[in-house]
């Protein structure tokens, strides 16, 4: 079998790829996979730390393409193009995510695409955002750089929490979660607010667009009631920063809602 080849570009020395990039270098060597800015043989997977629009040059990538047609392309975007939906978005690829948005559900996925476990980058290249969206919303991250099946008996009980963020209840979100949690062999049971047995049944939440301090007191309050049980919390783009937060206040994982 062919061994992976990786390339990565751009400025990844500036403070906002810091973090991303010592992830993806860490992650890369962890498994042995050779990276460099360029190289004459075919390519597995190609990062980009793009820190403006139009930054690298589109007869460049064209050429890439050309001589890469199934490698996916995974743009990190700087603070300079916010808003790239409206003006440049990266060229002939669905896969992107803002720096200050980053998340270890990326490099995770980076990690099974390169070790042929599942991943968001084996869509085609053609896949639309909301395709992509489907996608990430159902697949469930531990936020470990491991693969980590999820193997829970038949019918386990779990609990959906529908008014967890101080903005009220998202229905349809919860539907959606509902219906992720039976396909992990769970029976969602929704509750407005926790029974007094809750033993230990694990408890997803929905924190919806609460901003980040509300969402801390809830994963406080609810941590408090419940000191043992396993604690998920949906948040639509978490900063890195805010999710290690969240860690820390009690939850057992973050799972992001978009990019």
């Amino acid at each position: 079998m062919t061994p992976s080849q990786v390339i990565i570009r751009g400025r990844w020395g500036r403070k906002e790829f810091t973090e991303p990039y010592r992830q993806c270098v860490d992650m890369l060597e962890s498994i042995g996979v050779p990276y460099s800015a360029d190289t004459d043989e075919p390519i597995d997977f190609a990062m980009f730390f793009q820190s403006y629009p139009h930054e690298f040059f589109r007869s460049d990538l064209v050429k890439l393409r050309r001589d890469n047609p199934f490698a996916p392309f995974f743009f990190v975007l700087g603070a300079c193009c916010e808003g790239m939906l409206r003006t440049a978005g990266p060229l002939d690829s669905p896969f992107y995510c803002y720096a200050h948005a980053w998340h270890d559900r990326e490099i995770e996925q980076m990690y099974r695409f390169l070790t042929d476990q599942r991943s968001i980058f084996a869509l085609p290249l053609t896949a639309e955002n909301d395709e992509i969206a489907q996608w990430q919303s159902a697949d469930t991250v531990s936020g470990s750089l491991l693969p980590s099946a999820v193997c829970r008996p038949p019918s386990q009980k779990n609990l959906i929490l529908t008014h967890f963020g101080p903005f009220g209840n998202d229905s349809a979100m919860n539907q959606l979660i509902a219906d992720e949690q039976r396909r992990l062999g769970f029976a969602p049971e929704f509750c407005y607010r926790l029974p007094s047995a809750v033993c230990c049944l694990p408890i997803v939440a929905d924190a919806d667009n609460s901003p980040p301090e509300k969402i801390l007191e809830s994963i406080q309050r609810l941590r408090r009631q419940c000191a043992d049980n396993d604690f998920t919390v949906y948040v639509d783009s978490p900063r890195f920063g805010e999710k290690n937060d969240y860690i820390r206040a009690g939850v057992t994982r973050v799972l992001p809602k978009a990019r």
